[in-house]
């Protein structure tokens, strides 16, 4: 039993040993999905002690006064905080600087494209009802004609100028998936082709070639004016979203672009809880989905908006853009919403951290996302204090073997059991999801979880001294003496478990690290005390004749 826990406990921390006794460019040199493997079964160094990366987000803040700019700002940074910490980041650094940029810093095995989403994103969800019938086809066949007399104003400059340039430059008038140009009532030229997105519906797309044409044509101010006018002569106003995603049809990328209300049909937020699963209603978009449980009165109002509009279509809408269209099938009485989360956990965890916490609707720019950034405490700082830590053991461990000789010996080699099964503890978190950083918030608990485990051998080898007796009876002390102390070893590190349990459970950033470790170096001095103490002391006694445990 004993040998299969110590077993275990150096398989499950031999990631950490790698990742730690591994030189930054050969943990750089690993492929991006090797490194991230590393990273997730490891306890990693966190920013204060291995420094990280460092992304700088800017806004545009000047129409906001003082006040409310300082406000924006301190909801920002919390928000990013509290959603970081909840994606697994622990203690980011995040500093707001005066020109209106922020400063980032996550640790280097942070997943920097999921953390600039993160970043960016509002999380702001809303519900719109599709706008269709025949006045709806009418403007965008109006939109389609604008289309074709710019690809035709297009190829006339170009013929004018000697043919120097093809007629294809943004408006081609190649075929379109499910049709060619055509001349018949209903139908559209390849510029705004009409394509089969969701089973049932046929809607209109525009492929990559005339994705910027088609952009230019809906910005154009005549066009918006014909728009207005539509919206005055058919309420509710009704306004152009594009999909958040393209699709694919015979090797070709089309974005679909659909007519919706433009006010909002139901606002989502906030919501009761976000929750990753495998996709049902939204299989197609990815094995992933993020389930949305609104609150009361979101639940009444989705009730009341799908029984109002069974058989019409909703547009989910997030971040200006359709994230999925639905099918309204009835009355939607338990509020819940699915939304596609992708192919990869990861990807899914962090959009349910996005919509748990929908942030200010403001515009954040990306200025630059992973340049590296140096430990604030510098890498000399770090180098010193792990020196001082291990002479500060070695002069530790010589006391122990000077002053109880046999028993020393075995409080020595029980320190690396106990090191190992820290951090077998530390990958356990790991494994359930929660990643523990190794920051100095994580060092002080576990200096403190050590403090415990000398402690407790101090108390127990000075308790087998006085309790020891003569030669003859030493086996029997010593077995007698173990079996006294074993409920108090054991209430002692329970009170400390529950401590830390109690600190990961109510604290933030700083004390939830601390907590972690403290829990983990508390187990790993239970678990040392209970096999390898208690069974090689009752060895030295028993099997080895060993009579005397110190002078």
């Amino acid at each position: 039993m004993f040998l299969a826990v110590t077993l275990l406990g150096a398989v499950l921390v031999s990631p950490t040993i790698r990742l730690w006794f591994s030189s930054p460019e050969s943990v750089e040199a690993l492929s991006p999905e090797e490194r991230k493997v590393l990273y997730g079964q490891s306890t990693v160094p966190g920013i204060d002690l291995a420094g990280g990366y460092r992304l700088v987000a800017g806004m545009d803040l000047s129409r906001y006064t003082e006040r409310g700019r300082a406000r924006a700002v301190e909801g920002l940074v919390e928000n990013w905080r509290r959603r970081l910490n909840a994606f697994g980041i622990s203690e980011p650094v995040i500093t707001a600087r005066e020109n209106d940029t922020f400063e980032i810093v996550v640790p280097r095995s942070a997943d920097t494209g999921l953390v600039s989403r993160i970043i960016r994103e509002s999380g702001e969800i809303t519900l719109h009802l599709f706008k269709d019938g025949a006045e709806v086809q009418a403007l965008r066949q109006r939109i389609d004609d604008a289309l074709r007399e710019r690809a035709s104003d297009v190829a006339a400059s170009d013929a004018g100028n000697g043919g120097q340039e093809p007629a294809d430059r943004g408006g081609s008038v190649s075929e379109g998936p499910e049709g060619s140009a055509s001349d018949g009532p209903g139908a559209f030229s390849a510029l705004l082709a009409r394509i089969t997105v969701e089973e049932g519906f046929g809607d209109i797309a525009v492929s990559e070639d005339n994705l910027d044409a088609v952009m230019a044509i809906l910005a154009d101010s005549t066009v918006q004016a014909g728009i207005r006018a539509f919206n005055l002569a058919n309420p509710p106003a009704g306004a152009f979203a594009w999909a958040s995603e393209p699709v694919e049809r015979g090797g070709r990328l089309f974005h679909p672009l659909y007519f919706i209300n433009q006010d909002v049909d139901l606002n989502v937020q906030p919501v009761a809880s976000a929750v990753v699963s495998d996709a049902s209603v939204t299989a197609n978009r990815g094995a992933y989905a993020v389930r949305l449980f609104l609150q009361d009165e979101g639940r009444e109002s989705l009730a009341n908006v799908s029984s109002a509009n069974a058989g019409n279509r909703v547009a989910i809408k997030m971040n200006g853009q359709v994230y999925v269209t639905l099918n309204i099938q009835g009355r939607i009485p338990d509020g819940r919403i699915e939304v596609p989360g992708g192919d990869a956990l990861e990807e899914a965890r962090a959009l349910a951290v996005i919509l748990e916490s929908a942030s200010p609707a403001l515009d954040v720019a990306q200025l630059d996302q992973a340049a590296e950034a140096l430990s604030p405490l510098g890498e000399g700082a770090v180098s010193s204090a792990a020196g001082a830590g291990a002479i500060g053991l070695g002069l530790l461990c010589a006391m122990f073997v000077i002053r109880y000789r046999a028993a020393g010996l075995l409080f020595v080699t029980g320190m690396l059991h106990y090191l190992i099964m820290t951090g077998a503890v530390l990958r356990l978190w790991n494994i359930a999801g929660i990643a523990p950083y190794f920051t100095l918030a994580g060092a002080v608990g576990l200096l403190g979880a050590a403090l415990v485990f000398v402690s407790v051998h101090l108390w127990i080898f000075e308790y087998l001294r006085a309790e020891s007796g003569t030669e003859s009876s030493v086996r029997q002390d010593v077995m007698g003496s173990l079996e006294k102390i074993r409920p108090v070893l054991v209430w002692t590190h329970v009170m400390l478990l529950l401590v830390s349990v109690s600190l990961v459970v109510v604290g933030t950033d700083a004390v939830v690290n601390f907590g972690l470790v403290l829990f983990s170096g508390a187990a790993g001095s239970l678990l040392t005390c209970m096999c390898w103490t208690n069974m090689l002391l009752s060895s030295l006694v028993a099997d080895w004749q060993i009579r005397k445990l110190s002078v």
